[in-house]
């Protein structure tokens, strides 16, 4: 049976929402700790960071689906607020994700214009020294989609990919494109 390992890299307590493992139920992961969830084949769902009980970063996973392939990806659709990555266990060309995605946000936020972060009012959130601590759903805001792949096209899935007749972006296509076949099945 497959298994996902959840790692929070950070110094805070990190709440995981989690679809389709865990009986549904929220996880969280201490400070530099591994938490660890069963996933059994032909299953998907996803793994969704909260930042202020606001939905981020997910990873989304598939395990031996379409054509015996496993999917994964990191997407920052509903929002972001941290960094996060995937990958198959054992196999780093399998890593999807800006594992800086946060650092690079915050440069592209310090160094543009007023004009820009006017029109971003409402979906960049920042603290008291002006650093953006978590943004909105990209899939609602078309500038602020603009926005973040000025800095992480091609490293996460940002807006729309192929779906529902519409050929999508193909960066964002390039990030849920298949992985291996489920290795621990």
């Amino acid at each position: 049976m497959p298994k996902i390992f959840i790692t929070n890299k950070s110094n805070h307590p990190q709440v995981f929402e989690v679809h389709g493992w865990n009986h549904n139920l929220n996880i969280t992961v201490k400070p530099h700790s591994t938490s660890t969830l069963s996933a059994p084949d032909k299953s998907s769902g996803a793994i969704i960071a909260l930042h202020d009980g606001h939905e981020g970063e997910q990873a989304e996973i598939t395990f031996n689906g379409f054509g015996g392939n496993d999917f994964i990806d990191i997407s920052n659709i509903v929002g972001a607020g941290g960094n996060i990555t995937i990958q198959q266990e054992g196999d780093n060309s399998t890593r999807k994700g800006d594992p800086l995605f946060m650092q690079h946000l915050n440069t592209a936020w310090h160094k543009a214009n007023q004009h820009t972060k006017d029109e971003l009012k409402g979906s960049v959130f920042t603290d008291g020294k002006g650093n953006v601590h978590r943004i909105g759903p990209i899939k609602d805001h078309p500038k602020l989609e603009s926005f973040v792949r000025s800095f992480a096209d091609g490293k996460t899935y940002i807006g729309v990919g192929a779906w529902g007749g519409s050929p999508g972006n193909k960066n964002d296509n390039n990030q849920s494109s298949a992985a291996h076949g489920t290795k621990n099945s």
